[in-house]
């Protein structure tokens, strides 16, 4: 309809989206086909963290290179909320990737354009906290391996000696080894990284798998923990609350004051 209205004339000095008859229209059919709302994935988030503290995720500096990628993968994914598609975006180097003490900044390449193209989703940089950052106790040091900040390091080491590409991600096998991960490939690195955690568990991982779902889980474990919706559209690039409202079914639970992508990995734990 957007694109008729663009090129087709005016009709009694209204857009073809604007005519008081296709307005009737579009309404007729949200009626006749009202939008269901998803429901959260059945797959279980606790699960798969808990099996990415162990093999064969663990350790960083020896497991396979596959199994690295599809963890920094999904905990990028799990923490930011961001779309694959800006996931795959991310740049490795400065100003695009900045590690501090407490946090690690990551920003998309300049020409990048996002799903929606607006002043409010452009060039929004994702900042992620450091996951408990002076582990003391051996359960503490388990859960430190979650800690994006920390694989991040891991990655860029391990590709250093055979990156091609500036993008963050990059294929870690095949002709186009060295090369940027396309958003098709991150998809299905995530949907693996699920797999993996259930064959560990021992358990039938649930069917349909979709790498869009870690979107839904991410922001319903954030906001059953009780951070407001305002923080996690923010995390996420909704400018409203309506999106997340519409499109995903939550349980909800309170407590307040937190960062959206370590109140997700404390979220676990509850």
């Amino acid at each position: 309809m957007a694109a008729i209205s663009c090129f087709h004339v005016k009709i009694d000095g209204c857009s073809v989206f604007s005519h008081p008859l296709s307005k009737c229209f579009l309404k007729g059919l949200m009626n006749m086909y009202p939008p269901v709302p998803k429901q959260v994935p059945q797959w279980s988030l606790s699960l798969v963290l808990t099996h990415m503290m162990h093999k064969p995720f663990e350790p960083l500096a020896s497991t396979d290179l596959s199994f690295l990628s599809y963890k920094v993968a999904f905990l990028l994914a799990i923490t930011s909320l961001r779309r694959v598609g800006e996931i795959a975006a991310l740049c490795c180097d400065s100003p695009y990737l900045e590690f501090y003490p407490n946090r690690v900044v990551l920003r998309p390449r300049p020409t990048f354009l996002p799903k929606v193209v607006s002043k409010f989703h452009m060039g929004q940089a994702v900042s992620l906290p450091v996951f408990l950052p002076c582990p003391d106790s051996d359960a503490e040091k388990t859960l430190h391996t979650l800690d994006v900040r920390r694989c991040l390091l891991f990655y860029l080491k391990r590709t250093a000696d055979f990156r091609i590409d500036r993008s963050l991600f990059v294929c870690f096998k095949g002709p186009r080894k060295g090369h940027a991960a396309s958003s098709q490939t991150l998809s299905r690195w995530l949907v693996t990284a699920i797999r993996l955690a259930y064959s560990a568990a021992r358990r039938d991982c649930p069917l349909p798998l979709r790498a869009h779902s870690l979107r839904a889980q991410g922001a319903s474990a954030a906001f059953s923990s009780g951070l407001s919706l305002k923080d996690i559209c923010q995390a996420a690039t909704w400018s409203t609350p309506s999106t997340f409202i519409r499109h995903y079914a939550l349980d909800v639970d309170s407590s307040k004051d937190a960062v959206v992508g370590r109140t997700i990995l404390q979220s676990i734990f509850r």
